[in-house]
This record gives C-alpha cells, structure tokens and sequence, in this order.
C-alpha cells in the first residue's frame, strides 16, 4: 500500500533506460526485459545473468551510480539461484580499502548484504580480507589479472570450518579473481565445501589454461 501511494506521487522509470513507466506496471520496460538473458554459469562457476544488453546496464549503475532501482531488478535472479545452491553461509568477494574509498562503495558487500537478509543466511564479511591494493582488473588478458591478483587474499583461519560457503562476486569474466579468493577460502578459512558464484559472467575473453573452479 505504501508503495502504490509513493508511485502515484512520484512515478518511477524503468532502472535500465529510465523510460517512464506507469504505477502498477513491471518495473522494467518491455524492451528491456525481453534483453535481459539468464547465464546459468561461465568458465565453471556458478552465475545469474548475461552481462549484456540489460544485465550490463543494470550492473554498470547499480555498481557506479548507487541505483538501488537496478539492484532491486539484479537480485531477484541472484536469489532464485542461490536457493538451488544448499550453501549456509555468504562470503564477499571484498575490495581493498583503497579501492572503497576511491568508489565511495563497495558494490559487492552490498549485494551479499542484500542478498543474505532475502535469504536469511549469515554474511561473513569478516572472513576473507583483501591484503594489497590490485589494479582494476577491466582491459587486463587473462594472464595479467591471475599475476595482478596473486597473493592479494588473506582469510581467517577456521573461520568457515565445516559450513559449506557461498563467495560472492558481482561479475566474471575470465574468473580469475574468484579462483584466488576461493583458493584461499580452502586453504585457510577451512570449510567443507567453497562454491563460487557470480551475479552476472562477461564471456568476452578465452578461457584456456584456467583452472576450472
């Protein structure tokens, strides 16, 4: 009821194309929703969306532009995913403080925030840490981003013992950051299983000579 009487006050637009929409209609427009395609995984790890078309939008202004707007679209797949999966506990991929500070957000921990309360799993943020400040992986081949990215996750040992953890990215695309930060997850953290997953995968660069996750 509350929110039908904020749409009638101030209608919103669609979260891909700001297009206009009238209250009571879906919340993405008809040409964007037909261009928002399911990804079910890429590169072996587990995914939601094709970051492409719609997807790509929406995860470009949710990640840089702060719209609560996309992620209230983004998370519904993530959801509906997740609940396959039988994981009992969420782990973020986390950025360097560095990093944070330079964005102004930290776009995954609030995806895995958001993700945990519809789930109603426990976020553990406090388990893995990212150790050294990395280039933006964006523009780098794929051997250059395994190199940028070695050796920059540290967890808390026994933290995750015996629980079978999601970690959460919010999109590949080669999978190398998710390999390193799920290595160490195994190595140190101790869990019984580690599953990888992504909000969106990218499949825009060869895959040969990855480890599979």
């Amino acid at each position: 009821m509350r929110s039908s009487l904020l749409e009638l006050l101030a209608p919103s637009v669609c979260p891909a194309c700001d297009v206009p929409r009238r209250p009571g209609t879906a919340r993405l427009c008809g040409r964007c929703r037909v261009q928002l395609a399911p990804l079910r995984e890429l590169r072996g790890v587990r995914t939601a969306l094709a970051c492409d078309g719609t997807g790509a939008r929406l995860v470009q202004r949710f990640k840089f532009e702060g719209r609560r707007d996309a992620l209230g679209i983004l998370i519904e797949p993530l959801v509906e995913r997740v609940r396959e999966l039988h994981v009992d506990s969420i782990v973020p991929v986390p950025r360097h403080r560095q990093r944070v500070r330079e964005l102004g957000a930290d776009p995954v921990y609030e995806l895995a925030r958001a993700l945990a309360r519809r789930v109603k799993l426990p976020l553990r943020q406090d388990v893995l840490l990212r150790t050294r400040p990395t280039r933006p992986q964006t523009g780098l081949p794929p051997r250059e981003r395994r190199t940028n990215i070695a050796g920059s996750f540290a967890a808390r040992p026994g933290a995750l013992r015996g629980r079978r953890a999601l970690l959460l990215d919010d999109v590949i695309t080669t999978g190398a950051t998710l390999s390193a930060a799920a290595a160490e997850l195994r190595r140190s953290a101790g869990p019984r299983a580690v599953v990888p997953l992504a909000l969106a995968g990218t499949p825009t660069l060869p895959s040969a000579g990855w480890p599979a996750l």
